[in-house]
């Protein structure tokens, strides 16, 4: 059945007035008709069953059904800290992150980072990221569209970081193996992963005087999307709901 995201606060009633490029997309793209069912997921945990209609007073719009509540989501709650990378490489992080259930990813600008963007640039990249993340969810079946944040200086974001705290670094011999009876699912996690070139000696020194637990990944140096991946996927095997 076709799938669409439609934030909470647009749904109020029995009825979804679809914007022009909602509407284009069911009836150009999928070749939808009225009568058709579409399921709806407002990216908070709920999904609706709905009937596509279409008449000349409200123009297209989607009738529910039905309201669900379906148990898709991860048990575990992630927090990426993402040291920011080049262009599609960061796109396609934020895509898999999503596929991979996080449920939020903040951006970071380290020491060996791509340069900060500003102002409209910025905002309209974080549009970007938003989408990237909503039409993830869409296609994995999750009711959940996690937050992109604005993007955050790292000692900021060390500073405000709370709760079971892992920094992944290259230099570092211990594996995850040896610390995961370390850690405290219930608590949520805090990963953080840096970007092309990894972190600095500093960064790492100032991640373990605020808490934060170092490891690595093994005896090979991985990209940075691979480590993130890597990262996610072994958190989500040990503690989620993947595998």
């Amino acid at each position: 059945m076709p799938r669409v995201y439609i934030p909470a606060e647009r749904i109020i009633g029995t009825e979804i007035l679809l914007q022009t490029k909602e509407a284009r997309y069911l009836l150009t793209v999928l070749r939808l008709t009225a009568g058709d069912a579409v399921t709806v997921f407002d990216g908070e945990g709920t999904e609706y069953r709905a009937e596509l209609r279409a008449d000349e007073d409200q123009g297209v719009y989607l009738a529910i059904q039905e309201e669900l509540h379906p148990v898709r989501e991860s048990p575990l709650r992630i927090t990426l800290g993402q040291g920011l990378l080049k262009g599609e490489r960061m796109k396609f992080v934020i895509q898999k992150a999503t596929e991979l259930g996080v449920d939020r990813i903040i951006p970071l600008v380290t020491a060996r980072s791509i340069p900060i963007v500003e102002g409209e640039r910025e905002s309209l990249r974080l549009e970007r990221w938003a989408r990237i993340a909503q039409e993830a969810a869409k296609q994995s079946g999750r009711t959940v569209v996690p937050s992109i944040n604005a993007i955050r200086e790292f000692a900021d974001f060390l500073a405000a970081s709370a709760g079971t705290r892992v920094m992944f670094w290259e230099g570092e011999p211990t594996p995850l193996r040896k610390i995961a009876d370390q850690l405290d699912p219930q608590q949520g996690l805090v990963l953080l992963v840096g970007p092309e070139g990894g972190f600095s000696e500093e960064e790492v020194l100032a991640a373990q005087a605020q808490g934060f637990i170092i490891a690595g990944l093994g005896q090979r140096v991985l990209r940075a999307e691979t480590a993130t991946l890597s990262v996610l996927s072994i958190m989500q095997h040990l503690f989620g709901d993947l595998g």
